[in-house]
């Protein structure tokens, strides 16, 4: 079980940190892209005042601010998250410095040009705190519903920070799509430590043999 976990986020890990190398590549070499403009202009064309007012509240889900606190209950709500709390928190603040990085490696401004922008920092930690939730309530002995709940509030979080900031004139859709792949990446790498860890794989085994029915033979007696 743990193996075969371990390779799927390998390749969750690898194609999506390959997929942000190339689109970092890629707008280093072109700037703006094509679908940057398309994409702008078809989501601006719905900007009202009651949109303006929801993108105003979904992008503090990218901030510090909220993820801290977030980062914080998960750990005292979550004994898995606490099992393997410091590379939780090494890929939370991982994951920011990387993108500070690749900002002045990639050098594209903003939609306003008042700063760099690719990738954008609020994806990026959205995507990166929703990853390693759905992991870590994947490792939880929560029920399917439970988990379903729990990974589209992961997945919405993410979705809705990164409208947020083209809808708030941030960014292109293009750093929005590599805050994306870099949050996905990063949460996936640790991941995949965290269930090739042996300690991961005890854990994955006991979690197992819990779930998994045992079949009970009839015993008879001789008389």
């Amino acid at each position: 079980m743990s193996g075969s976990e371990a390779a799927r986020w390998r390749i969750v890990c690898l194609v999506s940190l390959g997929l942000f190398l190339g689109l970092g590549v890629t707008v280093y070499a072109v700037g703006t892209l094509p679908g940057d403009l398309l994409v702008r202009q078809f989501l601006l064309g719905s900007d009202g005042g009651m949109v303006r007012k929801l993108a105003r509240w979904a992008n503090y889900g990218g901030r510090v601010q909220v993820l801290l606190p977030a980062a914080i209950l998960l750990f005292v709500l979550s004994s898995v998250a606490r099992r393997h709390w410091r590379v939780w928190c090494a890929v939370l603040i991982g994951s920011s410095l990387i993108q500070h990085a690749f900002k002045f490696m990639v050098g594209r401004s903003r939609p306003s040009g008042s700063s760099l922008g690719f990738p954008s920092g609020h994806t990026t930690a959205a995507a990166t705190f929703a990853v390693v939730l759905i992991y870590i309530a994947s490792r939880e002995r929560l029920s399917r519903g439970q988990r379903w709940i729990v990974d589209t509030l992961g997945i919405c979080l993410m979705l809705a920070v990164g409208w947020a900031r083209i809808m708030r004139h941030a960014h292109w859709p293009s750093d929005v799509l590599g805050g994306f792949l870099l949050g996905i990446g990063c949460a996936a790498a640790a991941a995949w430590w965290a269930s090739s860890h042996p300690q991961a794989a005890r854990e994955s085994q006991s979690l197992d043999d819990s779930e998994t029915p045992r079949l009970v033979m009839p015993t008879t007696s001789r008389s």
